[in-house]
């Protein structure tokens, strides 16, 4: 396939404790294994009021120190952000928005991307799926995305949900031991804990992702 014809796939995301980027990494691989000109666009936390404490590793006080973004996060509030060049505008195939789930709604960065005027100049018109990384299943964010990326003019395909391993209660207690002391713990309150990140078949779960909106929305659009 030539370098014109090849489709062009954008995909925004943030990631703060990595989970979302090892998503979008695998996501990345198979795409391109499919043919794709893939473009990932990290946006950049600026906020002072809140990233001076989120982004101290280990946190002597997790709990505590996360929680500082808590009043805005609920009252969907957005914040300072470094948007990337290619996410400011582009002429993309489909675009991907990927966001960790903070307290159930899409994290603030990602939110304050999607009420900018680079995402309405990026997805107006596109196709675009939207991925939400959480502790548990039911999720908000993937509506939150869909609605904000709809009224950018964007035209919704498809959506995934990555989950961390333990389930809810286990996987928050290792991802805080972890946060804490800087390495995964084996256990906590005398319970055994999962590692502290995604379930241990997330990368399969990436790759069928992008198979199918390669199959349903890339390779019809080509023809």
């Amino acid at each position: 396939m030539s370098e014109e014809m090849r489709p062009r796939v954008l995909i925004v995301y943030y990631t703060l404790t990595k989970q979302s980027g090892r998503v979008v990494d695998a996501m990345t691989k198979e795409l391109e294994a499919r043919g794709c000109d893939v473009t990932k666009a990290l946006i950049e936390f600026t906020d002072q009021r809140w990233v001076p404490t989120l982004s101290r590793f280990p946190m002597e006080r997790p709990v505590a120190q996360i929680a500082t973004v808590l009043p805005a996060q609920m009252r969907h509030k957005t914040g300072e952000i470094r948007i990337p060049s290619e996410a400011q505008a582009g002429d993309y195939d489909l675009v991907l928005i990927a966001s960790p789930t903070w307290w159930f709604r899409t994290c603030i960065p990602i939110r304050s991307y999607l009420e900018s005027p680079a995402a309405k100049a990026v997805l107006d018109g596109k196709p675009f799926a939207t991925v939400s990384v959480s502790r548990r299943y039911f999720s908000i964010n993937l509506r939150e995305q869909r609605k904000l990326a709809e009224q950018d003019g964007g035209r919704f395909v498809d959506k995934t949900h990555f989950v961390a391993a333990g389930g809810q209660v286990k996987s928050m207690l290792s991802w805080l031991g972890y946060m804490k002391h800087g390495e995964a713990q084996s256990r906590a309150m005398g319970l055994k804990m999962p590692p502290p990140n995604l379930q241990p078949d997330f990368e399969q779960q990436a790759k069928t992702f992008a198979d199918g909106l390669v199959d349903k929305v890339l390779q019809p659009a080509a023809a």
